[in-house]
């Protein structure tokens, strides 16, 4: 169990940077969407999460969704150091499947500036595998990626620009409300947090404290009302890599600025405090809910004969 923890809370302080919501991210939009399934759907999806198999040096201890949904982060950090014949390897196809950049320039994402190869082709791929997967390992695993890159594409900054990657080059975030990450082992250089790590963990670390992930999904989950499920489930992926990036352009963000040539980028670093956790606690709480109640619908879907 120790060593379970310690993987996943490195896991959340290295792959935030490159990837994905932080583990208790992945963890609370996948536990909602399993929460809305009917108990008929909740078993299927328990026993694709059983079938799935993992590389035999995983690291996650995989024992429910929730926890299967934080797998494609490790995956991504280990295809990226994989020796040749790794079975590792298979998963650098995600590479860029967990985020979406666009032009500074731009104001309405387009499906074109996917380039078939970000965010909104990996939903599409891996719900086509839930749906119509060759086997149980093809169902699982496009449920499982299906679940982490829902949950990618509401996270802000994983709608953004690629000079900054999203936020990880805006550093350092002082101001000493959002605590500084550990050192990692055979780290030289002192730790620095930025504004994706912020994005990605910090705000929701500070929202759900001491209660748990697990208290906080099943507190988002019970206040989300038929009519919003009905408002959100009616928009496609496409429109929610629009809400992202109109989140992500927000002055008060502090991610860019607006000139006539777009969204530019401004200093290197940022000085966030309470402040910044009492403006935008609300919309990562909505944005958690909605990438879980739109799980659940695709579940739905993908689960249907």
């Amino acid at each position: 169990m120790r060593k379970t923890f310690v993987v996943l809370a490195l896991l959340a302080v290295c792959s935030s940077n490159a990837y994905a919501w932080s583990a208790e991210g992945h963890r609370i939009v996948c536990r909602i969407a399993y929460d809305l399934l009917t108990p008929a759907e909740k078993h299927k999806v328990d026993a694709l999460v059983k079938a799935y198999k993992t590389p035999p040096d995983t690291d996650l201890q995989i024992q429910s969704y929730a926890d299967a949904c934080v797998f494609p982060d490790e995956a991504a950090v280990k295809a990226d150091k994989a020796a040749s014949g790794s079975p590792w390897l298979h998963f650098k196809q995600f590479k860029r499947k967990h985020f979406l950049n666009v032009d500074r320039g731009t104001t309405t994402v387009a499906e074109s500036a996917c380039h078939d190869d970000c965010v909104l082709s990996g939903i599409a791929s891996q719900a086509k595998l839930l749906k119509s997967g060759a086997d149980e390992q093809e169902r699982a695993q496009g449920l499982i990626f299906l679940g982490h890159f829902v949950g990618d594409i509401h996270q802000p900054l994983h709608v953004s620009y690629e000079s900054d990657q999203g936020g990880n080059l805006i550093r350092p975030v002082t101001g000493g409300f959002y605590p500084i990450p550990p050192k990692r082992q055979g780290q030289t250089e002192e730790p620095q947090l930025n504004l994706h790590s912020v994005w990605d963990g910090a705000i929701i670390r500070k929202a759900m404290a001491e209660p748990g992930w697990k208290a906080f999904a099943d507190h988002l989950e019970k206040t989300i009302t038929k009519e919003q499920k009905a408002a959100w489930d009616a928009k496609p992926p496409l429109a929610w890599a629009q809400e992202s990036y109109d989140i992500t352009r927000s002055k008060d963000l502090e991610y860019c600025k607006e000139d006539s040539k777009g969204c530019e980028s401004f200093g290197k670093g940022r000085v966030l405090t309470k402040a910044y956790q009492d403006e935008f606690v609300s919309v990562v709480d909505r944005r958690l809910q909605q990438a879980g109640a739109r799980l659940a619908a695709m579940i739905h879907e993908g689960l249907m004969p």
